[in-house]
């Protein structure tokens, strides 16, 4: 049976395999990848009821950072000067509210 989500899936009789661009992945995220992937063996055992709402929460969770950008690759902002003069300050009457 193979597979194609965001990465191609292969599974034979005893084994699965990935196929993920590891062009992209810093050492720190090959780490975690495995770990999680680690954490998903072990949930093998685990109930139907329980492997689906793993499968849930895991998609939620991708969902939800799929939406964020990192901040380095929002568009910076040129340095600009404002000239402006400074005026005296003005003391305003406070502000009564009526019930």
């Amino acid at each position: 049976m193979v597979i194609q989500h965001p990465v191609d899936v292969e599974m034979s009789e005893s084994s699965l395999f990935f196929r993920i661009d590891w062009d992209g992945l810093t050492q720190n995220k090959v780490i975690l990848l495995l770990k999680c992937l680690v954490y998903l063996q072990s949930l093998s055992a685990l109930s139907e009821a329980a492997l689906e709402e793993a499968a849930d929460e895991l998609e939620g969770i991708a969902n939800f950072h799929s939406d964020r950008l990192p901040t380095n690759n929002l568009p910076s902002i040129p340095v600009a000067t404002i000239k402006g003069k400074l005026r005296s300050t003005q003391v305003r009457p406070p502000i009564v509210l009526e019930s």
